[in-house]
């Protein structure tokens, strides 16, 4: 967990200034309504908490939790997941699949990373946002990122 929160907050400190790449969540809802309406949206792969959703209803919770997101801007790899990460002798060396990198909120990458870690229970999943250094965990703006990426 210590390696992981590491990497991430160095990923986080890249000045968004230098990154030509926006991926903000109004960029980012702009192309989760196009794969909707092209029906790109694999329902099948949602999270179990969202087990029999139709990608309408994903698309009306994230609606309902707009008002709430004040953004907190960095460069965010935009999947940062377990299976996109390299490890050695417990250091990250690296990730793979930047194909959503750009700037956006930081929970973009601290949400996907929480859900992987879920499959192995909340202790994980705290130890990795206490050396993150994230204090206090906005659930709202958590949910609302988990959803998003529910249509990618």
């Amino acid at each position: 967990m210590d390696a992981l929160s590491a990497f991430l907050r160095q990923f986080h400190r890249i000045p968004a200034s230098e990154c030509p790449y926006n991926s903000d969540h109004a960029f980012r809802l702009s192309r989760a309504r196009l794969r909707i309406d092209a029906g790109l949206v694999e329902v099948e792969d949602f999270d179990d908490q969202r087990q029999g959703w139709t990608a309408e209803q994903v698309w009306g919770e994230l609606q309902g939790l707009l008002p709430l997101m004040p953004t907190d801007p960095v460069v965010t790899h935009g999947d940062f997941s377990l299976d996109n990460l390299f490890l050695s002798q417990g250091e990250v060396v690296g990730c793979i699949d930047v194909s959503r990198v750009g700037v956006a909120d930081r929970y973009q990458d601290l949400s996907i990373l929480w859900n992987c870690l879920g499959e192995f229970g909340p202790a994980l999943q705290e130890r990795f946002l206490s050396q993150y250094g994230l204090t206090h965990l906005e659930f709202s703006k958590l949910q609302f990122h988990l959803m998003l990426d529910e249509l990618f």
